[in-house]
């Protein structure tokens, strides 16, 4: 009898021992569940926060290109004013008031920067309607990404583009013809 009753103590405590395993293995699985869909989260949360640095980098990239642009107008074309359109504001990027070197106004072009990885034709529709509003002669969209039908700088549908590199001789000749037009109506 008291054979019997180890028997039935010692099997009654394997089935506790059992459910207490089963229990604390159900308590690990869960545990270690909340764990891969926490390091899910924090993946997605990291991926999110690296589009959103690499897009801040990229306005970055786009606001010092405006930046040197403005700088090399600025030292190239000494009797020009030079102004940018601040931030938040409808308008090109810069605008050049070309002058001759007593002053008279002659004329203005301005410019829309880009440093994108794709053309978009939406800015020629949008710089045309700057140009209307700002009543420039000239409008130039200086981009890192030339339109698919150019190679380099040239006159598309009423705009000029051109790579950052070609800008100078392009705004050179732009400049040139304001005045020359300036000088016959004189």
């Amino acid at each position: 009898m008291k054979l019997e009753m180890d028997q039935k103590l010692n099997q009654e405590l394997q089935i506790r021992e059992e459910a207490i395993r089963k229990r604390a293995d159900d308590q690990y699985q869960m545990t270690l569940k909340e764990k891969e869909v926490q390091m899910d989260q924090l993946r997605a949360q990291m991926k999110e926060m690296e589009r959103k640095v690499n897009q801040g980098s990229m306005q970055l990239q786009g606001e010092a290109q405006e930046l040197v642009l403005e700088e090399l107008l600025i030292n190239f074309f000494r009797f020009d004013e030079i102004r940018e359109v601040s931030k938040g504001i409808r308008g090109a990027d810069v605008i050049q008031v070309v002058k001759t070197q007593y002053g008279k106004e002659c004329g203005k072009i301005i410019y829309e920067s880009k440093r994108t990885k794709a053309f978009s034709d939406a800015w020629i529709t949008k710089l045309k309607s700057d140009m209307i509003a700002e009543r420039a002669d000239f409008a130039v969209i200086v981009t890192e990404t030339m339109p698919k039908d150019m190679d380099s700088f040239g006159f598309k549908d009423g705009v000029w583009i051109c790579s950052f590199h070609e800008v100078q001789g392009v705004a050179a000749l732009l400049r040139e013809a304001i005045i020359g037009v300036f000088n016959t109506k004189v």
